[in-house]
């Protein structure tokens, strides 16, 4: 008896909605890594997410993103909604680390992957101190954080001194 062949999960009907699914997992899971530190050279799926999260597009979306939070924060409160509750005294307090954030983000290159990453990762994380009042997690200096891996080139043995003339 000869079996037809079985119908990928990629390519059965339905498939598209569980690949986007698939691929916002991935991705969430290859930003975590990027921002624990992970260098983006470790494998091929993060050196593509690190050139993904980092184009100017993506960068200047990011930042536009932190604005809106921040115009939110300033809207009244509205009476009854399904969004996750922003911690509007938290994020207002943080504001200008969040202005140095996204002036940051408009010089983003490859080599700013890690900050990216936690940028954008603390805008996602409903269990984050953006939307967590119970959370823990000083939010001025987490954005300072990202800020910092934005701005700063990977450590370069070169340029520690070692191939300097004595």
């Amino acid at each position: 008896m000869i079996k037809e062949p079985t119908t990928s999960l990629l390519s059965a009907p339905g498939a598209r909605g569980n690949n986007r699914i698939l691929s916002f997992l991935r991705s969430s899971h290859l930003d975590r890594q990027l921002a624990s530190g992970v260098p983006p050279g470790w494998s091929r799926s993060l050196a593509t997410r690190a050139r993904s999260i980092t184009t100017t597009e993506r960068c200047r979306t990011l930042a536009e993103d932190w604005e809106h939070l921040l115009q939110a924060c300033r809207r009244p409160v509205a009476v009854r909604t399904s969004r996750l509750p922003l911690s509007r005294d938290r994020i207002l307090a943080a504001e200008g680390e969040i202005r140095d954030m996204v002036a940051a983000l408009s010089d983003a290159r490859l080599e700013s992957a890690a900050g990216v990453a936690k940028a954008s990762l603390l805008l996602r994380d409903g269990t984050g101190p953006l939307y967590n009042p119970r959370c823990t997690t000083d939010l001025g200096v987490a954005i300072q954080n990202a800020t910092r891996h934005i701005r700063t080139l990977p450590h370069d043995p070169a340029l520690d001194g070692a191939g300097t003339a004595s």
